[in-house]
């Protein structure tokens, strides 16, 4: 008799147990929990996003230039001069511009150049821009004679062929204008002007 009570009590306190399994089970996972798709961890905001700005290129002032080359002229006499590639570079790209290298810099930088070494590119841009302003002169002559049509042919020829080369190799200054674009702004006084520079530069390496 005994034994049957210890039975049915033991039988009471499994069912308890099984119970509290149950329970402990469902509070952790819901009756169709494994269907539901995990979420994912929320993500920051994305920034918006901003149009690539051309890399900042720094503008030189041409006084900085004037005096490094003031500073190179004098160095035997004891002028603190120290050789600078970015001042040199912004020479060679600026010296047929005027407003940027003016008369007296550019005869010192004549001497300057001497000393340069490889020459040869800067010797091949100074015959490139002479023989452009050659083919320019053409046109002028080509108008003078009253051979107007005959100046379109060239004009447009020339046009096309300058949209070729600039697709290729655009040369570009500190501000982001090709070399042609800044050609075709400069008035015939100021070409002339880039070509006496160009001769004087071809006179002064071919020596």
């Amino acid at each position: 008799m005994a034994a049957g009570k210890n039975n049915r009590k033991k039988n009471r306190i499994s069912k308890h147990v099984l119970k509290a399994k149950e329970d402990r089970d469902g509070a952790t996972t819901p009756a169709g929990a494994e269907d539901l798709p995990i979420p994912t961890p929320l993500q920051p905001p994305k920034k918006q996003v901003v149009a690539k700005k051309a890399k900042a290129i720094k503008i030189k002032d041409p006084s900085e230039a004037a005096s490094y080359l003031s500073a190179w002229k004098h160095r035997a006499a004891g002028g603190a001069w120290k050789f600078n590639k970015n001042t040199q570079s912004w020479l060679i790209r600026h010296m047929y511009e005027v407003d940027k290298v003016a008369k007296p810099s550019f005869v010192t930088l004549m001497e300057y150049l001497q000393g340069l070494k490889g020459k040869d590119r800067v010797i091949e841009d100074a015959e490139r821009r002479a023989v452009r302003y050659k083919e320019f002169e053409k046109t002028l002559d080509a108008k003078t004679d009253g051979g107007k049509e005959k100046e379109a042919k060239s004009e447009e020829a020339k046009g096309e062929k300058t949209k070729e080369d600039s697709a290729e190799t655009p040369v570009k200054d500190d501000g982001g204008e090709d070399d042609e674009a800044r050609w075709q702004k400069l008035d015939e006084h100021d070409k002339r002007k880039e070509y006496k520079r160009a001769r004087k530069i071809l006179e002064t390496l071919q020596a």
